[in-house]
Parts: C-alpha cells; sequence; structure tokens
C-alpha cells in the first residue's frame, strides 16, 4: 500500500497547537517581505528623479526666458539711446526755421532783430518739446532696465537726463538775460550758454 503523504501540519495537529510554517513557507514570506519595501524604493526614486528633471527643465526654460526678455530689453535701451543722441543733435542745430520760436510769448517792444535772436534760442527748447513723449519713454524702461542690471548700469539714464536739463536750463537764461545785454550788461556765462544749446563741433 503506497504512502501517505501527510501535509506539514494535520487537521490533528491544528486541534491541539498552532501550525508553524515551514521553513520553505517562511523564506518565501520573508522575500517577499522585503521586496515590497525594495519596490517603493525604486518607485519613489524614479519620481524623485523625475521630478528633479523637470524642476531643471523649468529652471532652464525661466533662464532661457529671462535671458531673452534681458537681451531684448537691452535691444530696446540701446536704440533708445541711439534716437535721444540724434534727436538732441539736431535740436542743439545752430539757427532756426522761419517758422521755429513761434510758439515762444513775444514781448512788445521786441525788434525784428530781438525776434530772431531770441526764437533762435527758443527753437533748440521747442525741438525737444515736441520730442516729450519719446522721452518719456525712455524714462519709463529705466524702471525696467535697474531691475535686470542694477542700479550702476543705469547711469547712462542720469547723463542724458542731465544733458536734456541744462540744454532747457541754458536757453532760458539766454533768453532771460537778452534784455540785459541790450542794456550793456554782457554776462560772461554766456559763451558757455550757446555752447551748451548749438552744436558748435563735431565732438562737441
Amino acid at each position: 500500500m503506497a504512502a501517505v503523504l501527510t501535509p506539514p501540519c494535520s487537521r490533528a495537529r491544528r486541534r491541539r497547537w498552532r501550525c508553524r510554517p515551514t521553513a520553505a513557507v517562511r523564506t518565501r514570506y520573508s522575500g517577499a517581505r522585503h521586496a515590497i519595501p525594495r519596490s517603493g524604493a525604486i518607485t519613489a526614486g524614479a519620481a524623485c528623479f523625475g521630478a528633479y528633471i523637470g524642476y531643471r527643465g523649468l529652471e532652464r526654460w525661466r533662464a532661457e526666458t529671462i535671458g531673452k526678455r534681458k537681451a531684448e530689453l537691452a535691444e530696446e535701451v540701446l536704440a533708445d539711446f541711439y534716437e535721444a543722441r540724434e534727436i538732441i543733435q539736431a535740436a542743439r542745430m545752430p539757427g532756426s526755421l522761419s517758422n521755429e520760436g513761434d510758439s515762444r510769448a513775444k514781448s512788445p517792444d521786441e525788434t525784428e532783430a530781438d525776434t530772431r535772436t531770441l526764437n533762435a534760442y527758443f527753437s533748440v527748447a521747442e525741438r525737444l518739446s515736441k520730442k516729450t513723449e519719446f522721452f518719456a519713454q525712455v524714462e519709463s524702461r529705466r524702471y525696467r532696465f535697474i531691475a535686470h542690471f542694477g542700479l550702476p548700469a543705469a547711469e547712462p539714464y542720469m547723463t542724458l537726463r542731465k544733458i536734456h536739463g541744462e540744454i532747457l536750463v541754458n536757453v532760458r537764461m539766454l533768453l532771460m538775460t537778452h534784455r540785459q545785454r541790450q542794456l550793456g550788461a554782457n554776462p560772461t556765462s554766456i559763451e558757455h550758454w550757446q555752447k551748451t544749446i548749438w552744436e558748435m563741433s563735431e565732438n562737441d
């Protein structure tokens, strides 16, 4: 008669005490128990790596975008200064056209010679006043420029503002002292004022 194989734990034994798993069962269970955390660690690592790659990609995109914006802003500002130079050079051209300076308020006792001289002075300020919108646009970009490149890099803005202001102030001084010169006074600053409002040479 063939021998009957009994399972590791028979029914009779289960009644008397709890059945302990065999060594093979314990080995399989132990392997599965340690395999689960390893699988979870690999999944978590892959997720972290994917997040890192996404973060690096975002940072690169931001850097490229900011770099592109800075380059575009720099080009706009450079174009502004080239145009401002052309405007100032055109405004400082000596003399005036027949219709320039007409917006100036004339004195009742002003002679024709006085009108020509005073209009020639005033025409410089008049030319610049027609470009007020442009200079306001230049100033509006100054704060963006400072935000991207820092305050020291914005020094040319201060230089441009100073040149613009000096021209207008010297025009005003020439207009105010014209009658005094007619009365015999000859302010020593007149040559400096005229040189400031009029372009006397290419290097001026």
